[in-house]
């Protein structure tokens, strides 16, 4: 029976630590597909190649156009194809850092199929050139909490002091987090742009920020960057001094922000996703452990035994 017992744990811990493997995904390659979601007014029946309809086109409106759409290959989201539909992944560009959260679609034979006008938005530096992008995703909250605190319609200035792509990620001696986080890993000094920080809830001791990641919203053009704070802001700073390579040009996307010398943007706290290297795909849904199950008198696989007629 103790035998037993510890089969059934064995079993069930390898495919809760495959199942978390399979929430998110890095370096994989995305291509598009014309779904002409939109041009359809969002009609999953009118439009190409749905396979959720089944399930989803019924759903109101809101819910249908609140994303993008995305198919996606089975082996990547941890859930059978009819469970996958609705729900949503963040995915990001690891080339230019755009970022978009879309909603499954449907499956594909590999990696990500996104919906055109999505694909062109994360390419944003045009250099898949019609190709594939290389991204990482992770399954997220179709409608997630409430964001943390932030700002609305406040300024943004630029700074190319800190050339952080030029240097190596290496802070620079003057920025007020330099002590504090200039000595962790470069894959987290490189994971987010960086920006200094002087708005609503900077605090008696600034360097409480430090670390800490905001996503900014360009309010013209819409898009967004997350960034991290490592460093204060001066003068007559009204918020954000963001690094004019990597947080202020990605979201300037019109020009006119480096023209104007600013832009107004929104920005909320948010949480930072820390653990880069936690979530490589190893492209199993489970680690396939063989064990005895003396109930069934047979050895089955740890992915296996949940569909089995033997089951925990």
């Amino acid at each position: 029976m103790e035998r037993s017992v510890m089969s059934i744990s064995l079993l069930v811990l390898a495919c809760l630590v495959g199942l978390a493997a399979a929430q998110s995904g890095q370096h994989v390659s995305a291509h598009w597909f014309q779904f002409l979601a939109k041009e359809m007014d969002w009609d999953m029946n009118k439009a190409n190649d749905v396979y959720c309809k089944r399930y989803d086109a019924d759903k109101p409106y809101e819910w249908r156009s609140k994303y993008g759409w995305t198919n996606i290959a089975a082996d990547l989201v941890g859930l059978s194809t009819d469970d996958a539909c609705g729900k949503c992944i963040h995915v990001t560009n690891t080339a230019s850092g755009a970022e978009a959260t879309v909603r499954i679609v449907g499956p594909t034979g590999r990696g990500l199929e996104l919906d055109k006008p999505v694909f062109d938005q994360l390419d944003s530096d045009g250099q898949s050139h019609g190709g594939d992008l290389v991204v990482n995703y992770k399954l997220v909250d179709c409608d997630p909490a409430p964001a943390g605190p932030g700002e609305s319609n406040v300024q943004a200035d630029y700074s190319k002091d800190y050339n952080p792509i030029e240097n190596d990620w290496a802070y620079p001696s003057h920025a007020l987090c330099a002590a504090k986080d200039g000595i962790k890993s470069l894959e987290w000094r490189k994971r987010y742009g960086w920006t200094g920080y002087c708005g609503k809830y900077k605090t008696s001791k600034p360097e409480y920020n430090c670390g800490k990641c905001l996503k900014v919203t360009n309010t013209d053009t819409k898009e967004s960057r997350t960034v991290r704070i490592m460093d204060t802001c001066g003068g007559e700073v009204e918020a954000l001094v963001l690094d004019y390579e990597t947080a202020f040009k990605p979201i300037d996307t019109d020009g006119k922000g480096y023209g104007a010398g600013h832009l107004i943007v929104d920005y909320e706290f948010v949480e930072c996703d820390e653990d880069v290297n936690s979530h490589s795909l190893s492209h199993e849904r489970c680690r396939i452990v063989s064990v005895y199950r003396p109930l069934c008198n047979k050895h089955v696989t740890a992915c296996g035994i949940m569909n089995s007629a033997c089951r925990l």
